[in-house]
């Protein structure tokens, strides 16, 4: 046997044994751990609104030392995502914007959850809370970490936010210049209104409680930001202008009309 014949059985050998191992058999796809929910995620994602109400009456002292009892504010939760067992969001209420993260079960049509909000903030706590399909609403309780605050309970419906000029008791304010006429026969605490109405069509959650107290009340109120500065157009910027100015100097122009 020559040596090329022999480099070339040892070659077919080799090759032939190669051939004859077995491909690795293919890794299965990993299954989802969490189960499907039985309602489409968009009929539960978006914003909730209602009544934010105190368990207990509670008597709050403000910076100012004047002393009232706590009342039901208005709060939107806005639940981002709702995915394989977890759940995002946060909520504006007074003023505060939070976000909160949980995890969730459904049960019987209802999904239950708990969601629990960063703590870096004295007004932090926990929400438990069921979101029902049949009635499309969510109802549960907020538990402070704080133990001085007083907890509270809530039943929101699903609303979504719309920017509408019309609006309001004076939707004049958004929807065209104003002019001296327009104003300068007005009291204080109107003029005042009319401003802070600008701010409210927009979703402004306010933190002074008699201006919040005064659009709580408004069923078309519904707070969405704490800073709506940029969203203010061209036009309810300089009526925003005007109207302040005329806030400053109302007195005068009371008794200047004989009022």
């Amino acid at each position: 046997m020559t040596p090329k014949t022999l480099i070339f059985l040892t070659l077919t050998v080799v090759g032939s044994l190669a051939a004859c191992k077995e491909k690795p058999a293919a890794k299965p796809a990993k299954s989802g751990t969490a189960q499907a929910l039985s309602q489409p995620v968009s009929s539960i994602t978006g914003s909730w609104v209602g009544s934010f109400v105190p368990d207990e009456e509670v008597i709050i002292v403000d910076k100012n030392g004047d002393s009232f009892p706590a009342t039901p504010n208005k709060i939107t939760m806005f639940i981002s995502e709702l995915e394989d067992g977890n759940i995002k969001g946060y909520s504006v209420c007074a003023g505060n914007e939070r976000p909160f993260t949980g995890s969730y079960e459904e049960e019987g049509g209802k999904i239950k959850a708990s969601l629990q909000e960063p703590g870096d903030n004295k007004y932090d706590g926990i929400f438990d809370l069921v979101i029902s399909k049949s009635d499309r609403t969510i109802t549960g309780k907020w538990t402070p970490f704080n133990k001085a605050i007083a907890g509270r309970h809530y039943i929101l419906e699903r609303k979504n936010f719309k920017y509408n000029t019309a609006l309001g008791r004076y939707p004049k304010a958004s929807a065209q210049l104003l002019t001296a006429d327009d104003v300068n026969n007005m009291y204080k605490e109107e003029l005042r209104y009319m401003r802070n109405e600008i701010y409210a069509r927009h979703g402004y959650s306010f933190k002074l409680r008699d201006i919040r107290q005064e659009f709580d009340g408004q069923d078309w109120y519904i707070p969405v930001s704490t800073d709506v500065r940029k969203k203010l157009s061209a036009i309810e910027v300089k009526n925003e202008k005007l109207i302040k100015n005329f806030e400053k100097y109302a007195e005068e122009s009371y008794d200047d009309y004989g009022r």
